[in-house]
Parts: structure tokens; C-alpha cells; sequence
């Protein structure tokens, strides 16, 4: 699947569907951290408020969200 989120598109498993809210969620600014580290580093690390842990995978025009 693929979503927009603060105009990055985000390709994610539909069992992700969750970790997209949170991106949505906590908002432009909060999340741009998390856009900017993985264009910057190639991926971010995240933790959602339940605990779960994802990267955010930058390739290419796009964004990989995976669970760890």
C-alpha cells in the first residue's frame, strides 16, 4: 500500500496501518523528524505510544515503513 503523509509518500504493509495513524497523528512537525533522519541517514527508527518499533526507510522519491 501506499500513503500520503506530509507529502511524502509511504509504502507500508496493510498490518502497518497503525504505525501510519501515529505518523499522521503526532502531527507535521513531530513526524519530520523522523522524514528528515531517514533522508539524511537512509532510515529513522521510531517507537509508537504502544511501544512497537519501526524504520522508516528512505529509497528513492519514497519512504519504506517496516516493523522491527
Amino acid at each position: 500500500m501506499q500513503t500520503m503523509i506530509n507529502g511524502h509518500i509511504v509504502e507500508h504493509e496493510e498490518a502497518l496501518d497503525v504505525a501510519v495513524r501515529y505518523l499522521i497523528r503526532i502531527g507535521a512537525a513531530e513526524s519530520k523528524v523522523f522524514f528528515d533522519e531517514a533522508y539524511a541517514r537512509g532510515s529513522a527508527i521510531f517507537e509508537d505510544h504502544m511501544g512497537y518499533k519501526y524504520k522508516l526507510v528512505h529509497n528513492g522519491s519514497k519512504y519504506d515503513l517496516v516493523k522491527i
